[in-house]
This record gives C-alpha cells, structure tokens and sequence, in this order.
C-alpha cells in the first residue's frame, strides 16, 4: 500500500493534524466571509483613504501578498505590503494600516503599528487575541477576530480572505457576491478529490507530494497572483514539509535563472521543477514558458507541470493555494515528517525574547 494511502500512517505521522487543518481550507473560508460581514466598521464609515498597508510577516504575512495581487487591477491608489519591523516615510496620516498577526504578537508587526499609530493612520487589526486584539480593543481600532489555536499558516484562509472580503464592505474594491460564490464552490469540488481517503492514482496533491520524493522543489509562476501563489508553494514546502524550497516567476526568471541552470548538472538532479500553467494566459508567455522548460528540463530530475484552474484571478487563487497546501502535507508525511512542528522558528523566538 502507498504510504499516503495507510489512514493509519498518516495520523501516526501527523499527530497533532496538521492535515486535517488544511482539509477544513473550505470551511475556513466560509467562516472568514461570515466573520469579516459581522466585524464592526463603523469608525470607518463613508472613508476615503489616500493609500493602503497591509503588515505582517510568515503565515500572516501572506495576507498582504494575495490581497494586493488580488484587488490591484481595481484600486486606484498605493497598496503596500511590510513584513518586517519600519514603514517607509510616505506612510503618513490618511493611510489605512492593516495589522496582521494570527497569534496577536508578533514583535514586527507590532512594532510597525505602533508606529503607524504615531503617525496618525488609521488601524485595522486582524488576528485571533494577544497584544493586537487588546490594542484594538483599547483604541477601538476595528478589529477581525478570528479563532485561535493553529498555526499560522494553517489559518491564512481566515486571515486574508475575511481582510478581503472586508476590503469589499468598505468599498476598496467592488466585490460580486457570484464571484464569491463560484470560487468557494470551485474549491468544495477539490476538497473530495484529494482529501487523504482518495487514492493517490485519483489525487492530484498526493501525485505531486509523490513526484517530488525525496526531491528539493522549485516553484515556477507567472507575475502577479501566480507568482504569490508559486512563493506560497515554496513557504509551505518549507513548513510543513520540511525541506527547502525555492520559486520564481515569469517572465524575470528568463533575464537571470534561466541561464543559471547551466552548471552543477549533478546537484541539480535533485531538483524538481514545477511549473504553475495557466492555459489563459497570453500566447507569448505560454511560449516563453514552454521554451524555458525545454532549455533547462536536463537539470531536473523531474518537471512538474501543474494546469490552473478557475476563471478568475480569486477562483484560480484559492484551488491553487489549497493544492500546494494539501501537496506540502502530504510531501511530509510521505518522508515520514510531523508537519506541524517548526522548531527552529521557535528556537529563534526564543533567543530574541531574551534582549526584552
């Protein structure tokens, strides 16, 4: 028997169920629709803002990512992504700053609204308690609660989907509530084709997990939303599979990378390519991407080409982010890896604590 096919080896492997985390993708993302509908924002009613950003690092910090990759083709003004401790000096009073920190303390983000408030912007907190929850509570910031009690990159549908459909209430961007809709129907579709009772011959994230193997993945997109979903790929191959992982994006990889794959033949073997196809986009790029392929595919021990699916940008956003999330489970636990412990992460928390 395949190993991700023994139920009973996968929750030997996956004790504290980090698969089952993603499995409920779906769920979660019906639940940040409701969540972001009920989240008071009164104190934000009828306002204009000069510019939006959006703070945070790791799991959370992914909110930023797909959000501004997600309303850019409508928004009119800036839209800034942080993930680090300092604002740059053109946010100012007039801006919307959106704090995002699942656990609520994460000394980053908190650092940076701290001094977004020193500057007079206003605040949108987003996280499930900790210091956030009470400076928003404090301030009267508006704040989306979220539940607690997983690790942040297992939460990001309820961090940036409830942040976006908020984005919608506050007229940011104009959402349809079809839209919504067909995209969360896309996904319920996927959630019973690779669900861990589904053979591996019948489950495409159990097919990709088994082709990378023992291999080191790099994760090929397109720029803008397939690009944030390809770095998405690459941190959860990280996380919860345990291994490095590397990605990029076309059509910058072809004035660099690409020729970058001309020497350590042997080293390279041990990689696996996969490439991220959107069949609707322009010709050139399909072209361009094809090409590349065939210029380095003697590099790589295997290529991975993975179809997009869904019509639109939100549609194809969330079945690929729910593939390569199920795909990096089940890469763990095909290595015979827990996914769900991030020591070394935890190790470092640590170490800084100690300057406080």
């Amino acid at each position: 028997m395949n190993i991700l096919d023994d139920l009973k080896k996968i929750e030997k492997t996956d004790p504290e169920g980090m698969l089952s985390i993603e499995e409920g993708f779906y769920n979660q993302l019906v639940q940040a629709r409701q969540i972001a509908l009920n989240t008071d924002i009164k104190r934000f009613n009828k306002k204009r803002f000069e510019g939006i950003c959006i703070l945070g690092v790791g799991g959370s910090g992914f909110t930023g990512d797909i959000v501004k990759d997600l309303i850019s083709d409508e928004v009119s003004i800036p839209v800034e992504v942080i993930k680090g401790y300092s604002l740059p000096a053109y946010i100012k009073k007039g801006w919307l700053v959106v704090t995002v920190s699942y656990s609520g303390n994460t000394e980053e983000t908190l650092t940076a609204a701290d001094d977004a408030i020193n500057r007079g912007c206003d605040l949108l907190c987003v996280c499930s308690g900790g210091k956030l929850e009470e400076l928003a509570r404090s301030s009267g910031y508006p704040l989306i609660k979220l539940p607690s009690g997983i690790q942040p990159r297992g939460a990001s549908a309820y961090l940036f989907f409830s942040t976006y459909i908020l984005f919608g209430r506050l007229g940011i961007i104009d959402i349809q509530e079809n839209d919504i809709d067909r995209a969360l129907g896309l996904v319920r579709k996927k959630v019973s084709s690779y669900r861990r009772e589904v053979d591996t011959q019948k489950n495409f994230a159990k097919v990709i997990a088994s082709e990378i193997g023992s291999g080191i993945p790099i994760i090929y997109g397109t720029e803008g939303i397939l690009s944030t979903i390809a770095f998405r790929w690459k941190c959860q191959m990280n996380e919860n599979s345990k291994c490095p992982s590397f990605y990029n994006e076309f059509p910058e990889l072809n004035h660099n990378e690409t020729v970058g794959w001309e020497r350590c033949k042997d080293i390279s073997k041990g990689f696996v390519l996969i490439v991220l196809r959107d069949q609707e986009a322009p010709q050139r790029l399909k072209l361009r991407i094809d090409t590349t392929v065939e210029l380095i595919r003697k590099n790589f021990g295997k290529v991975i080409k993975v179809p997009v699916e869904g019509q639109t940008k939100l549609e194809k956003s969330l079945a690929m982010m729910y593939l390569g999330d199920m795909a990096s489970v089940y890469l763990a636990i095909l290595n015979n890896t827990d996914p769900t412990p991030v020591d070394k992460i935890a190790k470092l928390k640590e170490e800084l604590k100690k300057l406080s």
